[in-house]
């Protein structure tokens, strides 16, 4: 094959992959916009994230004190003193079960909770207090059902102040042991978290088992991974068990994902040169070595099938199933490719060689998106491979024979010489 081949070749792929760059561009503005619109609708209408924090309990003693005016004269007077407490237990048990829904076009992480907890508190203050709790709910656009909110079985009264937080409060003598009991049903949005305070805070005998009805765990950033990790029926039982701990971090629980059809049409567009890259160098070497070689038209058109799996993507997704239509656009790149080259290079360079190849470097590198995390190793794998298979079938190859004759130097046509002719005959002397 010549070289100004290969270069036209380079040009049409370097022409190709601006447009994939283009379209994943389109897309993935179009997603983040319809993302935006609707996140807040999804979560007017069902919930948002939510963030639980632990209660936080405080003792409320009257302390006497005296103050002196500018004559000398003490006068006796009380105030309110307060002292943060750290429970000296908590169980907290945690129900996360995943409801995936779909607002327009855009599937959303929603899941159901439901949150039951203990906490037990008891001092060694001298006077006569009172125990204050205060639960801060962890989002004002959520619903709270069956809602209980005790001290030592004392319900709480009124209404959650500006801070979406709720307060009860007991007397409690020295030394006694105070309970205090949460519970509620809600919805919330992406992920659960637990937070024992604001910043540093000391955790005395915590037991925290969170029970989730899915198989994929993950964690948000910031947060700490569960001391026992145990698989049960339905997905996992995850437990987070500390004695005396001292920590800003969070527990959290991320819900999973549903395959968004613009965000997947994005990462496969701008990843769609590669699998070009490897089927184009396919088709040369093994076109080479057949004696097949194809024009660089031909690879114009071969990238414009490319390119049409990618670009029926971005607009079906939007009325298809994700993966129906991942089917649909598959099916339809390999005819336009394969039945054209049947029709210009034959069925068995096509068959054996496209096909196969299209198959690999388009569908299974593309389908590779579906399982988070695996995509960079698969096409790893798949390149290392395909650079092993070409390199023993083209060991033997004369690449000198192939990529064309030696140059020859030309050189100025010679001038014949004349050849003598027989001798005159000679004339007999008289």
């Amino acid at each position: 094959m010549r070289a100004i081949r290969i270069v036209a070749i380079g040009f049409i792929f370097m022409g190709a992959s601006l447009a994939w760059l283009i379209l994943g561009a389109s897309v993935s503005q179009r997603t983040d916009a319809s993302l935006r619109e609707l996140h807040d609708q999804v979560a007017g209408l069902w919930g948002s994230e939510l963030n639980q924090y632990a209660p936080t309990l405080k003792v409320q003693e009257t302390e006497t004190y005296y103050e002196t005016d500018d004559k000398g004269k003490r006068t006796k007077k009380t105030r309110l003193a307060h002292t943060q407490m750290v429970p000296d237990s908590s169980e907290v048990k945690v129900s996360l079960k995943s409801d995936i829904r779909r607002k327009g076009l855009l599937w959303y992480r929603t899941y159901a909770v439901e949150f039951d907890a203990d906490y037990t508190v008891a001092h060694q203050c001298t006077r006569e207090p009172h125990l204050i709790a205060s639960f801060r709910f962890p989002s004002s656009q959520a619903m709270y059902d069956d809602f209980q909110f005790t001290l030592n079985g004392k319900e709480t009264s009124g209404v959650p102040s500006d801070y979406n937080t709720m307060n009860n409060s007991i007397p409690l003598p020295p030394g006694e042991t105070a309970t205090v009991h949460v519970h509620y049903k809600s919805r919330g949005l992406d992920d659960w978290t637990y937070s024992f305070g604001d910043g540093i805070t000391e955790v005395k005998n915590c037991h925290l088992v969170v029970d989730t009805d899915y198989e994929r765990i993950n964690f948000p950033p910031g947060s700490m991974s569960p001391t026992q990790k145990k698989e049960t029926a339905a997905g996992w039982e995850l437990t987070w068990e500390f004695k005396r701990l001292i920590s800003g971090f969070n527990i959290g629980v991320e819900m999973p994902e549903q395959p968004n059809a613009g965000t997947m049409a994005t990462r496969i567009s701008y990843f769609a040169p590669i699998g070009l890259l490897f089927y184009i160098t396919v088709l040369v070497i093994i076109g080479a070595i057949r004696g097949q070689n194809l024009h660089p038209m031909h690879y114009f058109f071969i990238a414009g099938g490319f390119f049409a799996f990618h670009l029926l993507m971005a607009y079906l997704a939007d009325h298809i199933e994700i993966r129906l239509t991942f089917a649909i656009c598959a099916v339809v790149s390999v005819l336009l490719v394969v039945s054209y080259l049947i029709r210009v290079i034959g069925a068995g360079f096509a068959l054996k060689v496209a096909a196969p190849a299209q198959l690999i470097f388009l569908v299974l590198f593309s389908y590779t998106f579906f399982f988070k995390g695996y995509t960079g190793l698969a096409i790893t794998v798949a390149s290392i491979i395909t650079l092993a298979v070409l390199m023993h079938i083209t060991a033997k190859v004369d690449w000198e024979k192939l990529t064309g004759p030696p140059e020859t130097v030309l050189k100025a046509p010679q001038t014949p010489q004349q050849q003598p002719g027989p001798p005159p005959p000679t004339q007999p002397t008289q």
